[in-house]
């Protein structure tokens, strides 16, 4: 059975959410927004470490993690 899939806000330019998190800004970070991808599409991408965008980093950083309903 597979993980439940959950919601991450990312930075809309770099599509990472250390930028959005304030840990790693890309150049684009000051004028770029956000956008919410599923955790899934982020770990094909690879853009960065899942320790960013995981549920134990999203708790920490953001305080909850949003389920991707089915």
């Amino acid at each position: 059975m597979s993980t439940p899939d959950y919601w991450v806000t990312v930075c809309a330019s770099c599509r990472c959410a250390s930028c959005w998190h304030g840990i790693l800004f890309c150049d684009n970070a000051a004028m770029a927004g956000t956008v919410d991808v599923k955790a899934s599409e982020l770990r094909k991408e690879g853009n960065e470490s899942e320790s960013y965008f995981s549920r134990m980093a999203l708790m920490r950083q953001c305080g909850d993690v949003r389920e991707v309903e089915s």
